[in-house]
């Protein structure tokens, strides 16, 4: 089976730009798309997709990575039900723990315990049931109990999160780096979290997120530096050397939530070009051929691109004409 691919953008810029490019890359054969979703920093996620929604036809669409936090959780259901019916059942959901979006209002993350809740009770929304939560039974009272269940998809790259993925989710969008080897090793956890409870690795969606900036701009790993920079903050592979490890402590230094994947932050001054190479595709398009066709026959389903460039319509064209037609 052909490896789909999709889109994952951050919209900074107007909505109406994220309409278009959007468009533009349904038109290229792009499957998916993914928006980011942290209220501080970048347009409402979910007016966003139902712009893109009502302009689009085929590609599904979702939030990567909304949280259990930041709106509670009967508005992230509604949100969610409302987008799938416009969008005519093209919706899904990546959600997480939390990251920007909850530090930047002084929350801390959720634990995976109250992200499993918070599943189970989102689920229940969307199938009409009344949801115990503090003094009240809300429920969505136009959601129909025979309605499609909009996938889950768990967001991250812990191996408690993996193994919770493998029970629980219909999907996993796996922020692990673009080593084969290291999504590998990702799913080896994934599997062993769904036999546990006795399901198989099909019955689950796996989508590498991989940071892309596939350019002749002999910069352009520039553009891939901060999102790189955020992997390490959490998890640091075992196959690292010592001045990728230097180079992690200084990221750690220097990171802040006010800096989070701004391309000039100081944090991504640290993050050197192996440590690219390990976590996105990024470079000349004669370089990224080959990495791109190993992560496409690593065993995931999706290869999920993510842009952080100015010029994004120019990376989608350039990475359609040198590297999806080759894949």
């Amino acid at each position: 089976m052909a490896i789909k691919l999709s889109v994952g953008f951050y919209q900074s810029g107007p909505i109406s730009e994220a309409v278009r490019l959007a468009g533009l890359a349904e038109s290229m054969g792009f499957e998916g798309l993914w928006l980011n979703d942290a209220q501080c920093r970048w347009r409402d996620v979910y007016v966003s997709l139902g712009a893109i929604a009502a302009s689009t036809s085929r590609m599904v669409l979702g939030p990567s990575v909304t949280n259990t936090l930041t709106r509670h959780l009967s508005v992230t259901a509604s949100a969610m039900y409302s987008l799938d019916e416009l969008a005519g059942g093209r919706a899904r959901m990546a959600i997480g723990v939390g990251d920007a979006a909850v530090k930047d209002i002084g929350r801390r993350p959720a634990s995976l315990s109250e992200l499993a809740q918070a599943t189970e009770m989102i689920r229940g929304f969307w199938a009409g049931e009344e949801i115990p939560m503090d003094s009240a039974r809300p429920r969505l009272l136009y959601a129909a109990k025979s309605a499609r269940s909009i996938p889950i998809y768990f967001a991250g790259a812990g191996q408690k999160l993996l193994r919770l993925a493998g029970q629980i989710a219909d999907g996993i969008l796996l922020n692990v780096g673009a080593e084969p080897g290291y999504i590998q090793s990702a799913l080896a956890i994934l599997e062993e979290g769904a036999r546990s409870v006795g399901r198989n690795r099909g019955d689950i969606v796996v989508a590498a997120r991989i940071p892309t900036c596939v350019s002749e701009d002999p910069d352009a790993k520039r553009y891939v530096r901060s999102r790189v920079g955020v992997a390490f903050l959490r998890r640091i592979p075992a196959d690292l050397d010592e001045s990728d490890l230097k180079a992690v402590e200084k990221i750690r230094r220097d990171y802040t939530v006010q800096d989070h994947l701004r391309l000039d932050a100081a944090y991504a001054e640290h993050v050197t070009d192996s440590l690219v190479g390990k976590f996105a595709l990024a470079g000349r398009p004669e370089e990224c051929l080959e990495k791109a066709r190993a992560l496409a026959n690593s065993g995931i389903d999706e290869l999920n691109l993510t842009f952080m460039h100015p010029d994004t319509e120019s990376l989608l064209r350039t990475f359609v004409r040198h590297i999806a037609e080759k894949l």
